[in-house]
């Protein structure tokens, strides 16, 4: 069973950090970050010497960034394209409620996680749970359009552990695949349909 997430194109509200617009449409650099990933997924491009990229499924987040996104994949890849809330990013910083040492050589302390964090743990379990169900129902590979917040706490998700960060580029293509009774990580920050230029995050 495998599971790509993919970040959303370059918003307006990381070029302008404008903390009013949580909800900001992609920019003109996004929109084309987004042509470019739906061209390269509907192209079916080799990942490695025995796959392809072949997406049954699109789920989205509902915020406009990642709607914006999704909009030309589904028009490429001709597949159903369905809303999950669960999808949404965070309303805080992430990164400010993950564990942390003051040194690589010291051991991670005892961690607790905060009751947002906690709950946001929760919400995207939720979203892992749901693209699951679609893998299960197409028996094809399915596609999250979600958030860098999102996704990376997916991802701890996968690897059991709350003390790892994801610096994830905008477009980029995350795959999770679940195979002898665990989750593989088995690609992070997919970039092959960028020019470096446009290479955001």
């Amino acid at each position: 069973m495998k599971i790509f997430l993919a970040r959303h194109g370059q918003s307006r509200w990381q070029v302008q950090r404008d903390d009013s617009d949580w909800d900001s449409p992609l920019t003109d650099l996004g929109q084309r970050q987004a042509k470019l990933l739906a061209t390269w997924l509907s192209t079916h491009a080799r990942l490695d010497n025995g796959s392809r990229l072949e997406i049954g499924c699109v789920r989205t987040s509902p915020l406009r960034r990642a709607q914006e996104t999704a909009v030309p994949l589904q028009q490429a890849l001709e597949c159903p394209l369905n809303t999950d809330a669960y999808l949404r990013e965070a309303d805080f910083l992430v990164s400010e409620h993950l564990p942390f040492s003051e040194s690589p050589y010291q051991a991670m302390p005892i961690y607790e996680p905060s009751n947002v964090y906690a709950a946001f743990k929760q919400q995207a379990q939720a979203a892992l749970y749901g693209l699951v169900e679609d893998a299960e129902k197409s028996g094809q590979p399915v596609l999250g359009i979600a958030h860098g917040g999102l996704i990376s706490t997916v991802l701890r998700l996968a690897t059991g552990s709350d003390a790892v960060s994801f610096w994830l580029y905008n477009t980029s293509l995350n795959l999770i695949e679940w195979k002898r009774g665990r989750w593989h990580l088995v690609h992070l920050n997919l970039w092959d349909h960028l020019p470096p230029a446009w290479r955001t995050f």
